[in-house]
């Protein structure tokens, strides 16, 4: 199983390499036979495959002389790749030489006429004088290896920015849900001290359940998005609470849509809202109020939407207290899904918030 990736990226290469080969045999055959240097085309086709492999052969070298003075100053680098033209020079002529000697000695082994003469001395000393030629191919092999290096560096680096803003992005939201936390316990155990002197056995009961929620928050304290049924149920449990708290004066409608129970919706984004419903809505009223938790479908969306009945804006400060709650909601809506998302307010009959967020199963 470890070998199976490496030959699936292998390949491809290999074929890429192929088929380069092919097409420049190709080119420059045809060029010999178009021009009348070298005829019929298939001897033409020969010599430029011979030369061509001969390159194909060394280029492993001259890739590994370009990784071997990769780390060196510039001011040493070029004098060392300037050096690596030798390979150029000298290692070419002589390995496609070599190479058309032994094909020299094997075509006719096998009932062919060889298509080109066998290596001599005058014909390797000729190679050596039109060498000149393969500098610019030398240099092109090396520039090609510089922009391929360029390039995987700078993937990797925009690759590195990419995880390091995710983990920003995480740590941001990890230190917004934390704040929930404290600030869901701490006013629990306010309302609780308030029932201590008057009414013992009811501080007892909110303590049994407060144990039980705060245990099923702290198990999903690791995940920032759950399922809306999920939620939903912790969201029961916080209002079990509040109930045994207020009795009477708090009634709650649940206006939920089956098609959305499976959704995705970020942890404990109801809580807040809910408990600002009840902490500045119904329990600021002398009658209480009906607390209305919704949620249904919206083409590729999901709506939430928490309302009470409650005096809505305060006529003396202007507007309802939110405090950490909604503003960190809407702190982790814009983090998770940006321009993706709606987080509105409305104040009149009541007090509702309004979510949409993007529609994704779990």
């Amino acid at each position: 199983m470890t070998h199976a990736p490496q030959t699936s990226r292998t390949a491809p290469r290999w074929l890429i390499y192929a088929g380069l080969w092919l097409l420049l045999t190709c080119i420059f055959g045809s060029q010999l036979y178009f021009a009348g240097y070298v005829t019929p085309w298939t001897r033409a086709f020969a010599s430029e495959a011979i030369y061509w492999l001969a390159w194909w052969i060394l280029v492993p070298l001259v890739f590994w002389w370009c990784r071997t003075v990769k780390d060196l100053s510039w001011s040493v680098r070029a004098p060392a790749l300037a050096l690596g033209s030798l390979i150029g020079l000298f290692l070419v002529p002589f390995l496609s030489q070599a190479l058309q000697n032994v094909e020299y000695q094997l075509l006719p082994c096998a009932g062919c006429e060889p298509p080109l003469v066998p290596m001599s001395a005058e014909s390797f000393r000729q190679a050596i004088r039109v060498a000149a030629v393969d500098l610019p191919i030398y240099a092109g092999f090396v520039l090609a290896w510089h922009a391929a290096i360029f390039y995987r560096e700078a993937r990797d680096r925009q690759i590195q920015a990419i995880e390091l803003e995710s983990l920003l992005h995480l740590a941001q939201l990890d230190a917004l849900r934390s704040q929930l936390n404290p600030h869901f316990l701490f006013n629990s155990l306010h309302s609780m001290a308030e029932l201590v002197h008057t009414d013992a056995k009811l501080a007892e009961r909110l303590i049994v359940r407060l144990g039980e929620l705060l245990r099923q928050a702290l198990q999903g304290s690791t995940r920032h998005e759950v399922t809306l049924a999920e939620e939903l149920d912790f969201i029961r449990g916080y209002v079990d609470i509040e109930q045994m708290r207020l009795g009477e004066r708090l009634r709650v409608s649940w206006d939920i849509e089956p098609a959305v129970l499976e959704a995705r919706v970020p942890s404990l984004v109801l809580q807040p809202l809910v408990e600002n419903a009840i902490q500045h809505g119904i329990a600021a009223a002398s009658a209480g109020g009906t607390l209305v938790i919704g949620a249904r479908r919206e083409g590729g969306f999901v709506r939430l939407e928490v309302h009470d009945d409650g005096p809505g804006l305060s006529r003396a400060e202007g507007e309802r207290p939110q405090g950490i709650g909604l503003a960190n909601t809407r702190a982790r809506l814009e983090r998770l899904y940006g321009a993706r998302q709606s987080f509105e307010v409305q104040a009149a009959d009541g007090f509702t918030v309004r979510l949409r967020l993007p529609f994704s199963i779990a």
